[in-house]
């Protein structure tokens, strides 16, 4: 990678230390930072940690444009997605936003129509982080003639989400996993039960003839994360082991057979910064997105 590349994130702390570590591994020489508050300390351990890398601490995202990045990962609080990305995309083309790329509640217009109305910009290119597109095409190339015909996807997170919050942030990831494994888009949907409590989403549902149970906790007490999930009558554990900066990821099949695999958030996001020219997989992501955002404007407001 040309070390004239620069990368900015903003939102460096959640899921964006997760953004910031990726970018470090890819090679950037060159990454800034901005977070909703200044802090000067910021950047002092990333310093000493790579000293081959030269780290920008920013106290406001107007001061992105003096950098003229190649790539700004957008990792805020999803209610602020829309603000941001309407901020930077004048002086950045290429952008990829945190699952979901927004969520906001709006009379007038839908969060379809907003997304579409971004994505007809002709001068950005905005991706999605899916990471569950990575796992799903990983789990079809070992099963080439999978048909789906049962999913169900569990998903506990240490989030701090709640009530209705709680499927805005995890339907993105069960729902670009089922669209990638069918391998088509939406066609037919059908709302059979939705179960909310204040840490707990359930829904019970038909996607394309494909019967889907998906079921979501968040409790930030929660030491790890588990994700599991059955594709027809195959049931899938995900484990996860950290080495330093790296990402481990297994799959443990049936309770007996390991299945090593990419780690997906990994894996998704260095494939974008690789393609991010190749329309086949802009057009991709972007059509899942639409997908899934007419599923969860129904499913949510349920």
């Amino acid at each position: 990678m040309s070390k004239k590349f620069i990368g900015a994130i903003i939102g460096p702390s959640g899921i964006g230390k997760a953004h910031l570590r990726e970018l470090i591994n890819f090679g950037f020489k060159n990454i800034a930072v901005v977070g909703k508050k200044f802090k000067k300390n910021r950047i002092v351990d990333l310093k000493k940690k790579h000293k081959d890398i030269t780290f920008y601490n920013l106290k406001s995202i107007k001061e992105i444009k003096k950098i003229k990045p190649r790539f700004i990962n957008v990792c805020s609080p999803t209610k602020y997605h829309y603000e941001h990305i309407h901020e930077i995309k004048n002086f950045c083309k290429n952008l990829i936003i945190e699952k979901p790329i927004f969520w906001i509640r709006n009379k007038k217009k839908s969060n379809l129509e907003l997304t579409k109305k971004l994505f007809n910009f002709k001068r950005n290119k905005i991706f999605v982080n899916l990471p569950m597109i990575s796992l799903a095409n990983q789990i079809k190339k070992k099963n080439k003639d999978l048909k789906i015909r049962r999913l169900n996807f569990n998903y506990f997170t240490r989030g701090k989400n709640e009530f209705e919050n709680i499927p805005i942030d995890l339907l993105p990831h069960a729902l670009s996993f089922l669209f990638t494994l069918n391998s088509n888009n939406l066609v037919s949907f059908k709302i059979i039960r939705v179960i909310k409590k204040k840490k707990i989403w359930k829904c019970y549902i038909s996607i394309n003839n494909c019967l889907c149970k998906f079921h979501f906790k968040q409790d930030f007490r929660r030491n790890d994360s588990l994700l599991s999930f059955k594709i027809n009558d195959d049931f899938y554990l995900r484990k996860q082991v950290i080495k330093g900066d790296v990402y481990h990821n297994k799959l443990l099949k049936n309770k007996k057979k390991i299945v090593n695999i990419k780690n997906p958030l990994t894996d998704y996001l260095r494939s974008i910064f690789k393609n991010f020219n190749k329309k086949y997989m802009l057009k991709k992501n972007n059509d899942i997105t639409l997908s899934s955002i007419k599923i969860m404007d129904k499913l949510v407001n349920y």
